[in-house]
């Protein structure tokens, strides 16, 4: 927001781990005779070279042991696997510091996420169950580094103090990376792109520009790049919610004169049944991706090597075509 199936595929490391073999070339014999001297020589070059295989072979075994020659490695490029801190090591080239040490050492990490945005996330009303597309993201991260997830869901505002004062570990809800969120939050490369998009009752004003919003009753969520775009760019009454769906039932019962939110939820609203349309083009495009608070370089790390996996496998791609009635959000615009 301007503001996980775990089925995603894990992420893709091959061990360099192929065998060393020792070979050695048997001396033909050319049936002469040998003096004394030739036998004694020989059997102590032999003996040399026995020892040599042994030390050779022992080292290689050793390696394979302790996992030093098979441990995966990010730049190898084959499947990452064992515990969280051993994914870590392999990811990092290090053991985990600060935030993401205490994440690893409990094997679960915890994820703020505002359950009352649908299709990115909500409570499914059969199996009380959070699901959508933001939830898969964050059970594909969690797959990739081995954790379980503790979900947290508070007031969408909240969540920046959240990040800073240790209430959550990391923010996936599809939060905007802005240059005023950057000032105390640290954010992972996008996961998706999504517009900035006007709505309006059914039947209603169709905008031409931002302009045409000026002296308008406009409903966003609190703390959102759609209430910072429109204080910025437009003379628009705004009248802030707890969550941005929250804005919808007085879009329709004539208490506001247009929402303003991301245009796959506002899409899902309209499939959901509510009788709004979209009102214009995209007033703008955003990236939006993971964040946590400022300094916690190795949880960032880890973070946005989840990311690159899911991008790069197709896993994000197959999530978005799922939640987004087939649209590949994935791929900026």
């Amino acid at each position: 927001m301007s503001r996980s199936a775990v089925g995603a595929a894990p992420a893709t490391i091959f061990t360099n781990g192929s065998s060393r073999n020792v070979g050695i070339k048997s001396a033909g014999k050319d049936g002469g005779m040998r003096k004394g001297k030739t036998y004694v020589a020989v059997a102590i070059l032999l003996v040399v070279i026995v020892g040599m295989m042994g030390f050779a072979i022992g080292c290689g075994s050793s390696s394979s042991s302790s996992g030093g020659g098979s441990s995966a490695s990010p730049s190898s490029g084959g499947s990452l696997t064992g515990s969280a801190a051993d994914r870590a090591q392999a990811i990092l080239g290090h053991a985990p510091t600060g935030l993401a040490a205490s994440i690893v050492s409990k094997g679960e990490i915890v994820v703020a996420n505002d359950s009352n945005y649908a299709p990115q996330s909500y409570v499914d009303k059969t199996t009380k169950e959070v699901k959508g597309f933001d939830v898969d993201v964050a059970k594909g991260m969690a797959e990739i580094l081995g954790l379980g997830i503790v979900w947290k869901h508070p007031a969408w505002e909240t969540i920046p103090a959240g990040l800073q004062g240790g209430l959550f570990d990391v923010s996936i809800g599809s939060m905007t990376i802005t240059p005023e969120r950057q000032k105390t939050l640290d954010f992972t490369d996008p996961y998706y792109y999504t517009s900035g998009q006007v709505f309006v009752k059914k039947g209603g004003t169709q905008i031409t520009s931002a302009s045409d919003l000026d002296g308008k009753k406009v409903g966003v969520g609190a703390q959102t790049t759609y209430y910072d775009f429109l204080k910025a760019n437009t003379k628009a009454i705004v009248k802030t919610y707890t969550t941005d769906l929250d804005a919808v039932p007085d879009l329709l019962n004539g208490n506001l004169d247009f929402w303003m939110t991301a245009g796959p939820t506002g899409q899902q609203a309209i499939l959901q049944g509510k009788a709004i349309e979209f009102s214009g083009k995209p007033l703008y495009y955003e990236d939006l991706a993971m964040a946590i608070k400022k300094g916690e370089a190795d949880l960032l790390a880890l973070l946005n090597y989840s990311v690159q996996q899911m991008h790069q496998n197709g896993a994000l791609s197959a999530m978005s075509k799922q939640w987004y009635n087939g649209i590949d959000l994935t791929v900026k615009q």
